[in-house]
């Protein structure tokens, strides 16, 4: 009796002492969003079905137009439906889909003659003739909330993410630098540089790069735009551009247009003053400001539903990132130009208003309140010639594939902001990147005629790979720096090179005459030298002279182990190293036997074949061979493109 009493004593001990964390799980778990006053699910949708939507066509007014359900798509996206309407008023029959219309809210009368949203106006074809479109359900809009929890269980935005999934198996921990699946926790593993960035002599681009799909340069057919596609696909997102030259805007649209962007120009209106009478609601202007200030670039949509702080808009992608933190804001729509392709409307956005944080295929959602911190970018721009000197103020949104992007934009933007760039020109460029973890790199180097995709390679590497990495995803925090243009083309191609003689002894000096050709200038005729180790054996070995992008790529394939690492320390020591290899240079490397061998990122080349097989036996993951080399770097006032390559013989007995 003694004991069943105790024992039910600990039972009732046991359910108290677990009342708070159930009703604390109560409060931080998730409730539906769903209300059926409110809202029409897909599986009550009939063909026939008639109601209205909820738009802006011009200013701040919110204007209806006439729907009709036509059909509906079963599994149009996976387990997901899409609600196929007509529509017709304001002028849509002229007009058909627009783009920036994704989002508007479409409202069907039910049995009782109640008007209930049922989802956002989403899809179109290209060169359509019809007015008609496809709509996504609202009830799978609604769980975009849910599946990232309640505010109170949201983690506070550090600019860095914590832990992030990989392929469902595993997680990679911040603390530890360290993933795998979960019941193998604590196994390490290794980053290289390729993982991340598109480096000189890949071929194929990594799979998290931000420009994997444009190889090609063409438009993503995930995207409502000219050509003749005949699938229904998202409406594009129109992004209004301030503070770009017409010139760089076409230099950069197909950056944008893979995306599912449509590029515009247009005024800035990101900076100012919200109008108080401008209520974010179902049907009103909602979009992204992704740069503001000296240089404006905006993307437009319409909010499809507003449930206390929670804002469900566009019904498709924004760019598909999943958990994101972006700016949101409220704005005005000056027209809507009607195009073959495409109609689009232009527009522009005001101060923000909360923030976007979750970006999947039925839409996105976002809180309203305060917006997250964007990166500040201060750039000087300066001309050798006295015509300009002045600084550019802008922020820019973060995001792991898009934030390099802007800021590329951003930057080739200002170097043409009060004029066009020369024909030819050289750009001296010295740049401070500061991460949120505290690392920062440094690139100080220089270009020739300059372009988007030139920025994009130097800026962009550092932050695609300190976002898109096993480690810890570490966001930009700051950029500043100088760019000095000269009028003039500084840059030179290697035809060939030459020795006096093809067989030296070690220790012997090489002088090679490396002929190279300026910019519009004769040939003309370079020294360089290269001491060669006294402790070469005898036997034939390559010499090559070269410019950066081949020295890059054969140290990558010599040393690769350089490129590598292990912890987030190694990664940032990894992209300053890389940042550091200057373009206005020749570089002499002898490639030596394969016989050195690297235990992590420590060297150990010219090792007797012995001791070789020792390391490589020894079973360790992070022993890599490699082929030591000598090198010489010989600085010059021309940024160099081309090779030579030439075979000289070591003989101790050589004459001299």
């Amino acid at each position: 009796m003694k004991i069943f009493r105790m024992r039910s004593a600990a039972a009732l001990i046991a359910v108290l002492v677990s009342l708070p964390a159930v009703r604390l799980e109560a409060q931080t778990r998730p409730t539906s969003l769903f209300d059926p006053a409110r809202h029409m699910r897909v599986s009550e949708v009939k063909p026939g079905m008639k109601g209205y939507g909820l738009s802006v066509f011009l200013g701040t007014k919110i204007e209806k137009f006439n729907v009709e359900v036509i059909s509906i798509l079963k599994n149009f996206n996976p387990k997901t439906d899409v609600i196929l309407i007509k529509f017709s008023g304001d002028n849509l029959e002229h007009n058909l889909a627009i783009a920036g219309m994704s989002g508007s809210p479409i409202y069907l009368f039910d049995e009782s003659g109640k008007a209930r949203l049922v989802g956002a106006f989403a899809y179109g074809w290209p060169l359509q003739k019809d007015p008609i479109a496809g709509v996504q359900p609202i009830e799978y809009m609604l769980r975009l909330p849910e599946e990232l929890g309640s505010p109170a269980t949201q983690p506070a935005s550090t600019g860095t993410l914590e832990s992030l999934p990989l392929s469902g198996k595993g997680a990679i921990h911040k603390s530890t630098g360290q993933c795998g699946p979960a019941d193998q926790p604590g196994r390490p593993i290794k980053w290289s540089l390729s993982d991340s960035v598109l480096l000189p002599g890949m071929k194929t681009a990594p799979r998290t790069y931000p420009l994997a799909s444009l190889d090609s340069m063409l438009p993503n057919p995930q995207m409502l735009t000219a050509g003749g596609d005949s699938r229904m696909v998202p409406l594009a997102t129109p992004l209004m551009v301030g503070g770009l030259s017409p010139r760089v805007l076409k230099e950069i649209e197909p950056l944008f247009r893979a995306y599912g962007f449509l590029p515009l120009q247009a005024g800035g209106g990101g900076s100012g003053a919200d109008d108080p009478e401008v209520p974010i609601e179902p049907g009103s202007v909602l979009g992204v400001p992704l740069v503001e200030g000296d240089i404006d670039m905006s993307a437009i949509g319409t909010c499809t539903e507003v449930i206390g702080k929670h804002v469900l808009a566009f019904g498709h992608p924004f760019d598909g990132e999943g958990r994101v933190s972006l700016p949101l804001a409220g704005g005005s729509i000056q027209g809507v130009i009607a195009n073959l392709s495409s109609s689009f409307k232009m527009g522009s956005l005001t101060r923000v208003r909360g923030t976007l944080q979750n970006d999947q295929t039925v839409g996105i959602s976002g809180l309203l309140g305060n917006g997250p911190r964007p990166v500040p970018v201060d750039l000087r721009i300066k001309y050798t010639d006295g015509s300009e000197d002045q600084v550019y103020h802008f922020t820019t949104a973060v995001h792991p594939r898009l934030t390099p992007m802007l800021v590329a934009a951003a930057m080739t933007s200002a170097l043409t902001g009060a004029k066009e760039l020369p024909a030819n020109h050289t750009v001296d460029y010295d740049l401070t990147l500061e991460f949120n973890n505290g690392k920062t790199v440094h690139i100080v180097n220089s270009a020739v005629n300059i372009q988007a995709s030139d920025l994009f390679n130097e800026v962009g590497m550092p932050l695609v790979a300190a976002a898109e990495n096993p480690f810890e995803s570490v966001l930009i925090k700051k950029i500043t720096g100088t760019m000095t243009v000269s009028p003039t083309c500084r840059e030179g191609q290697i035809l060939y090179a030459s020795v006096p003689k093809s067989r030296y002894r070690p220790g012997e000096k090489v002088t090679a005459y490396v002929t190279y050709r300026p910019f519009r200038a004769g040939d003309m005729l370079l020294p360089v030298s290269l001491d060669l180790p006294r402790d070469l054996p005898d036997g034939t070995y390559q010499l090559t002279i070269s410019d950066w992008q081949k020295y890059f790529a054969d140290e990558r394939t010599a040393e690769p182990f350089k490129f590598t690492a292990e912890t987030v320390d190694q990664m940032f020591q990894v992209l300053q190293d890389a940042a550091a290899i200057r373009h206005d240079a020749v570089y002499i490397r002898l490639l030596r036997q394969p016989d050195g061998v690297a235990i992590g990122h420590t060297a150990m080349p010219k090792l007797p074949s012995s001791f070789r097989q020792i390391l490589i036996g020894a079973g360790r993951s992070d022993t890599t061979q490699f082929v030591s080399s000598s090198l010489k770097v010989v600085p010059t006032d021309l940024v160099m493109s081309g090779s030579a390559d030439f075979e000289i013989t070591i003989d101790k007995n050589a004459s001299k």
